[in-house]
C-alpha cells in the first residue's frame, strides 16, 4: 500500500477528508496494513516513501510512522 499523502495528494493532513467517507477508509486500512508488517517491512516502507518534508496544504507530515507505531 502507498502512504496516504501517495494515495489521495490533494487530502492535506488535518483535513476533515480523513476523517469521513474514501480518506478515512484507506488511512484505517493503511494504518493495520503498516502495523502488520514486521520491522524489515516497516523500514523498507520509510525508506521507499519518505514523509514529505514541504506541506502543500494542511500540517506537516513530519512523524506520522511514529505515530501509526504508537496506537497499533
Amino acid at each position: 500500500m502507498e502512504p496516504p499523502w501517495i494515495k489521495y495528494p490533494h487530502i492535506g493532513l488535518g483535513s476533515i477528508g480523513w476523517r469521513m467517507g474514501y480518506g478515512e477508509d484507506y488511512w484505517f486500512a493503511f494504518a493495520d496494513w503498516y502495523n502488520g508488517l514486521d520491522t524489515a517491512g516497516k523500514i523498507a516502507i520509510k525508506e521507499s516513501y519518505p514523509e514529505p518534508a514541504v506541506v502543500e496544504e494542511g500540517y506537516p507530515w513530519t512523524g506520522f510512522y511514529d505515530r501509526l507505531e504508537k496506537y497499533k
